[in-house]
């Protein structure tokens, strides 16, 4: 018997009651709770820690040190330098202490491990996703939406996607194993490549994505017309031009993507090391501030020939206003776009709301790329 929608949300949500009260992380996040009595201590020294420390300093929660089973020494993070110690150190003289674990594919012999020591359960928490949100949050803003999307896409991996986000944002579970997925943006079999493509890179990062695309024309011998690269974080922009300068007809703007003509705070790689650059949402952290505009007011100028026909967006959670930025050459033009929808949890249904506003004879499926847990992305052709 085929499950519908609110039988395996059930399922999810049941599961998410019994592990959410041990994600002492989330705990923080849904309680503005404080670290003030006790002793917080990170398990595990990988890279991990550094996204732990960055939640922590946001909560003005206080680490007390780090605990590893192989790394010694001393963890520097920023300006602050943490005590590496050994697990029979934790054991004991931080009997007392919180401990939370850190590395996702460990979490359960670390966990077994701190039980084994004596650690009471309350006591222990998982990092796990950091967007995880308590059930009743879930359903307050999320749930229709959820559900919306799971009746609308037809086809099993889209269902199976939006399935595991919402195990992603509920219990923090990475996707399950068997979740297909592409290595590159323009290897979902529905993306089709022709001569004289407009490639807009929104989100270019260090140029690599449009290295990839011209890869791509090149082996299939087409010869694309042009490529747009936009990239608002300053260190970023320099290795973009230098990775980009050796092609012809790319245009590298230091500029981002929104609805309008504006400026936003963002937490740029200069700044932010530890998770990357992104659109800041907390006066906590450290940030610049950066240009955007739309891409229809960018294009206003240019002949139609030059407008993007086909849009790739990674804009750390800006995608949605890029949109709405977009809106007539969507409706003119109708580009392929691919666009990610993992940066909010909302991403999953008012991404393709917008774009069926707009235009409601787009095809529109969900897929992942790399073995990464969160990186799915919504293809529109």
């Amino acid at each position: 018997m085929v499950k519908n929608f609110d039988e395996i949300y059930k399922e999810i949500e049941n599961e998410a009651l019994k592990s959410y009260p041990r994600n002492l992380l989330a705990k923080f996040l849904a309680n503005n709770e404080k670290m003030t009595d006790n002793h917080l201590v990170l398990y595990g020294a990988g890279g991990n820690c550094e996204f732990a420390l960055f939640t922590c300093a946001l909560l003005g929660i206080t680490v007390t040190c780090v605990c590893d089973s192989k790394a010694t020494g001393k963890y520097r993070y920023r300006e602050q330098v943490y005590d590496i110690i050994s697990p029979d150190n934790l054991s004991e003289n931080y009997s007392d202490a919180f401990v939370l674990i850190t590395p996702w594919q460990y979490e359960q012999e670390i966990y077994d491990f701190l039980c084994g020591s004596g650690f009471p359960e309350a006591q222990i928490g998982f990092l796990r996703f950091p967007q995880i949100l308590a059930p009743e949050i879930f359903r307050e803003k999320h749930l229709e939406g959820y559900r919306w999307a799971y009746n609308f896409f037809a086809d099993e991996c889209s269902r199976k996607k939006i399935l595991d986000r919402m195990r992603l944002l509920l219990c923090g579970q990475p996707c399950s194993p068997d979740s297909l997925y592409e290595d590159g943006y323009f290897a979902f079999p529905d993306i089709v490549l022709r001569d004289n493509e407009v490639y807009l890179d929104g989100g270019a990062y260090i140029g690599d994505t449009a290295e990839e695309f011209i890869g791509i024309m090149e082996r299939d011998g087409k010869e694309y017309r042009h490529i747009y690269s936009f990239e608002p974080d300053p260190k970023n922009y320099r290795k973009t031009v230098e990775n980009l300068s050796k092609y012809s007809r790319i245009d590298v703007i230091p500029c981002g993507l929104s609805s309008k003509e504006t400026e936003l705070r963002f937490a740029s790689t200069q700044v932010a090391d530890s998770i990357g650059s992104h659109i800041a949402q907390d006066k906590l952290e450290d940030t610049i501030i950066i240009p955007v505009t739309s891409l229809d007011l960018f294009f206003a100028d240019k002949p139609q020939e030059q407008w993007p026909t086909i849009i790739k967006m990674d804009i750390e959670g800006e995608e949605k206003e890029a949109l709405l930025g977009a809106e007539h050459i969507i409706q003119t033009h109708k580009p392929q776009m691919i666009i990610c929808a993992y940066h909010k949890p909302e991403d999953i249904y008012e991404l393709p709301q917008t774009i069926l506003k707009m235009r409601d004879d787009y095809k529109i499926s969900f897929w992942q790329i790399g073995k990464s847990f969160w990186d799915i992305i919504l293809y529109v052709v």
